[in-house]
């Protein structure tokens, strides 16, 4: 099924966030037309995954290796290079001073642009992870355009592999699935656990409350939070790697909380960080 009920979910309160900040309609109005294209592409997947046996997966997690690699994930290469031109358009259009730069000139290009960006994404090498919200200042209109359109098929491959092993002892810093860092985090409702949300495939893994997820470091002088007035929201800091992580408190949460959209309507959190230098 090209689009979920839970894809459809998440179309809406991006459209309803639009009309209830005006000011930001702009901004809502692409991540949803971003969101519902790679939905899509997800939806179209017919690849037959290449799964390894489940004591070769388990052994991986045990050693602290990531399940997936470049090869396991299902680009075929013209509807992959389509994709990322499809994306590049998009970003173009809201934002025009993108136009004149270079995208891959082939689809062989495009899965050499995509190997890379796989490899320097795994956030187990300690390489800062690429903030898709915003990292188009930083960032190559192609890079970035390889980013989006690699994730639909990231999520989808996480999800084969993830559904064949036992991740709960997993503790590190880093997705089980495909290596790369997280974006945010919520504490689960019932315990409070803090479960960490991989910013290139969606996986989530739980993690240790104490401790940056970035640098690892678990000196308390060095970690703090802010906590927003409804108590739903917190913003962790880590003053040893300059990173921060958004938290969502589903303890204290009174509605539905999906978060693909947690991402994308939690800017103001994003913007009172990087204003304060962290990153």
């Amino acid at each position: 099924m090209p689009i979920t009920e839970q894809d459809r979910a998440v179309l809406g309160a991006l459209e309803a966030a639009g009309t209830q900040e005006p000011d930001l309609r702009t901004y809502y109005e692409l991540h949803r037309t971003l969101f519902e294209m790679l939905a899509l592409a997800r939806g179209h997947i017919s690849a037959k995954f290449e799964m390894l046996d489940n004591a070769t997966l388990q052994a991986r997690l045990d050693e602290g290796l990531p399940l997936l690699s470049f090869g396991q994930v299902p680009l075929e290469p013209d509807r992959f290079a389509r994709l990322v031109s499809a994306v590049a358009d998009v970003l173009v259009e809201s934002n025009p001073d993108l136009a004149g730069q270079k995208l891959p000139a082939s689809s062989t290009e495009c899965l050499a642009l995509a190997r890379r960006r796989f490899k320097e994404g795994q956030a187990i090498h300690k390489q800062a992870s690429v903030d898709l919200g915003g990292a188009l200042g930083e960032t190559s209109l192609a890079q970035v355009s390889v980013d989006l359109a690699l994730k639909p098929y990231l999520e989808w491959a996480a999800e084969q592999v993830l559904a064949h092993v036992e991740e709960g002892h997993w503790k590190r810093d880093y997705c089980p699935a495909c290596g790369g860092a997280p974006d945010l985090a919520f504490l689960e409702e019932e315990s409070g656990t803090r479960h960490l949300l991989c910013s290139r495939c969606s996986s989530q893994w739980s993690h240790r409350r104490l401790g940056c997820p970035f640098c690892g470091t678990r000196d308390h002088t060095k970690l703090s939070y802010y906590l927003g007035e409804d108590e739903i929201y917190r913003l962790y800091v880590c003053q040893a790697c300059r990173r921060y992580l958004k938290v969502i408190d589903l303890r204290k949460a009174d509605r539905q909380v999906l978060l693909p959209v947690e991402r994308i309507t939690t800017l103001h959190m994003d913007v009172a960080a990087q204003q304060e230098g962290y990153r």
